[in-house]
């Protein structure tokens, strides 16, 4: 990226930080640290070393002694101060990226999912928001606040004590920071690698957690561990690349500046032979020379840190900017639903190969229909479809005979309950599992759910009844059990519309019986569309359609 557009970049970012305030405050007590440390203090060395101290003057060495302490000590409390609110205004932000970012995740489409990985989402909600709210507060304060303020200052301050040899120092020190600019480039490929390397990683873990008894099963740990290492070897190996890079320029860099304190002994040591200038200024002129390869030492100490959160911020704001949003709230609200109707559905997931094809199908009110078929033949598609997840590539999907999508997204889906095999337990009580899809619920109301669905008895007779935390106490409840909470969270709500997704997979034969009468309980007087693979829940059902290759065959 050109300078120009780096800048062009960065100033973008610095108006979407915000904290425009606090940082010009951060920056003014930074202006005012860096003016007691370098000019009072060489003011105060100057009069001790030129005046005091030939002078035999006791009285004024013990005043400014007295001064310098307090002026050392006001300027220890402002580091301290700008400092903290740096800290503050980091963890601030990070919080903020945080914040944004996780609620972009919830508002955007399933689209995005699709064509993101869970370690992408994790990269972004850990590393990269963690870089980026440090790149204002901490990497640009101490390199452009901090750093640049201090190098024109001791610059103007040393031009005062001898004007040619600042100019030779600030040259010298310049060829340098030239140098280390150019073999920093090669290090932005390996952090975009890096990341890139670490979003595999994320990905791998993920899969290794999410996808434990398959990879038990199928007895492929030791492929599962050899990938990891594999990845893990080639992060390694880019982050010592970088550090192999970061040392050869921290190398050079040194080696040119080396030349700075012979340059300051040749000419000023001459003109303090020749009586033009005094040693307290030699003195200066060393010690400041020091400090002003400090501020280029910051500079290039920092540089791969900003470069890593540069990349971090931009990617977060490319991510906060894309508009794979949906707008759940656009359209008319949907009071209830007492029809549904795909007219010559088709829908491709790439744009490609069609998931589902004409397909045509109407429901009225309180049918139950049956869709089944092989893995892959559509008919989670058609679900997904019904609740606005995704729209259909071509066709219609009415409801109470008009176009779906003159509703709002969010009324469409509040009257609708969709109940998936897995389930999703809060890390709550029982009661509390049900109350967070509808606060309003009474405890009474609850305990009449779970009579319905004949699991009353079983939970009374928990040490804490309702009160039990199940999260907490996973072994309490089987899983036909813990999948009767679905259910109970779905007649909380009382939807027109029940979508049960394959809820009787892999469910021993007595919480299969559970499992029956609960769909039967969900189900009655709502219009329900029922995905199963066994006979025995679909007898439930007045239709029966099969589906293959997108297309009802049956």
């Amino acid at each position: 990226m050109k300078l120009k557009n780096k800048l062009k970049e960065l100033n973008k970012m610095y108006k979407h930080a915000g904290h425009h305030k606090k940082m010009v405050q951060i920056f003014l007590l930074i202006c005012v640290t860096v003016v007691m440390e370098l000019l009072v203090v060489a003011y105060i060395t100057k009069k001790i070393i030129n005046i005091e101290i030939p002078n035999n003057n006791i009285k004024g060495l013990i005043t400014y002694s007295i001064i310098y302490i307090i002026v050392i000590a006001i300027q220890s409390y402002m580091v301290l101060k700008h400092c903290d609110m740096r800290c503050i205004l980091q963890r601030i932000m990070q919080g903020e990226l945080r914040e944004k970012v996780f609620n972009k995740l919830q508002k955007v489409n399933l689209k995005f999912y699709d064509n993101n990985s869970t370690g992408t989402i994790l990269q972004f909600m850990q590393n990269d928001v963690n870089n980026a709210g440090g790149l204002f507060p901490d990497i640009i304060v101490e390199m452009y606040f901090m750093g640049v303020t201090r190098f024109f200052i001791i610059a103007m301050f040393l031009m005062f004590i001898d004007l040619k040899v600042t100019i030779m120092l600030v040259g010298l020190y310049v060829i340098g920071y030239l140098v280390t600019i150019y073999f920093n480039r090669k290090t932005i490929k390996d952090l975009h690698q890096i990341r890139e390397l670490n979003i595999d990683i994320y990905n791998l873990i993920n899969e290794g957690i999410q996808g434990f008894l398959t990879i038990k099963t199928l007895e492929i740990i030791d492929v599962k561990i050899k990938e990891l290492d594999e990845k893990l070897e080639k992060f390694v190996d880019k982050n010592k690349n970088v550090e192999k890079v970061v040392g050869k320029y921290n190398s050079i860099f040194a080696f040119i500046t080396s030349f700075a304190i012979p340059l300051i002994i040749f000419w000023s040591g001459n003109d303090v032979i020749k009586g033009l200038a005094t040693y307290a200024e030699i003195m200066l002129l060393i010690d400041y020379s020091g400090a002003l390869k400090y501020e280029f030492n910051w500079f290039i100490r920092h540089i791969t840190d900003f470069n890593q959160a540069f990349i971090a911020y931009s990617k977060v704001l490319k991510f906060l900017e894309i508009d794979e949003i949906e707008d759940v709230h656009k359209g008319e609200k949907l009071e209830n639903i007492k029809c549904i109707e795909f007219e010559d559905v088709d829908f491709s997931y790439d744009n490609n190969q069609k998931t589902i094809k004409n397909f045509n199908l109407k429901i009225n009110s309180n049918e139950k229909i049956a869709l089944v078929g092989k893995t892959g033949s559509g008919k989670s598609t058609v679900t997904n479809l019904l609740c606005r997840f995704y729209e259909p590539t071509s066709g219609r999907i009415l409801i109470n005979s008009y176009d779906y999508k003159n509703f709002s997204i969010e009324s469409i889906r509040k009257n609708i309950g969709y109940i998936m095999q897995d389930v999703q337990i809060l890390p709550e009580t029982i009661i509390d599992n049900i109350k967070y899809v509808n606060e309003n619920i009474t405890e009474v109301e609850v305990e009449n759910i779970f009579k319905k669905l004949k699991l009353h008895d079983k939970i009374i007779s928990l040490e804490n009844g309702y009160n039990t935390n199940i999260f907490d106490n996973p072994d309490i409840l089987s899983s036909g059990e813990k999948q009767l909470i679905n259910f109970a969270r779905i007649m909380a709500i009382n939807p027109d519309v029940i979508i049960l997704d394959e809820v009787t997979s892999n469910l021993s034969f007595n919480t299969e019986m559970l499992v029956k009468n609960a769909i039967e309980q969900v189900t009655k007087n709502k219009i329900s569309i029922i995905i199963a693979h066994r006979l025995e829940t679909t007898k439930l059902c007045d239709k029966i359609i099969t589906l293959q290759n997108g297309e009802i065959i049956i």
